[in-house]
């Protein structure tokens, strides 16, 4: 029983069909292997042009959470006087989560007014 194992050649860009034999398998295997490292390589770096591959769901305390947000740690502290922003409170230090703090933001958003509107005249064909 044999197999087509297709391989591409970068600088040609021509794709040759070899018959895949027992002789060769490790030929297969070791370009397999390459190819997954490249892509593994591809896909971390639009990861990290993304911010897709950095773990958002640490701790971090008031001032990156000012940072993230644009204001500042008193406007912060504020906010947590207040209960207006989800923190955590350790003894007498004070913690957030940046996705927990990106998914308030994005939870607050306004619609704009063709979305408003839209949706008015969405409801009004209800009827």
């Amino acid at each position: 029983m044999s197999l087509d194992l297709k391989t591409e050649k970068k600088t040609t860009k021509v794709i040759e069909k070899e018959e895949l034999t027992l002789q060769n398998v490790p030929k297969a295997v070791n370009y397999l292997i390459n190819e997954i490292a490249e892509m593994r390589a591809v896909l971390e770096h639009i990861e990290s042009q993304l911010g897709l591959g950095v773990d958002k769901h640490r701790p971090i305390e008031a001032e990156r959470a000012a940072e993230i947000l644009g204001l500042t740690k008193n406007a912060i502290n504020k906010m947590v006087r207040t209960n207006r922003i989800p923190y955590y409170d350790k003894g007498e230090k004070i913690y957030f989560f940046e996705d927990e703090l990106i998914k308030w933001v994005e939870q607050s958003r306004k619609g704009t007014a063709s979305e408003k509107y839209k949706r008015e005249y969405d409801e009004e064909d209800d009827f």
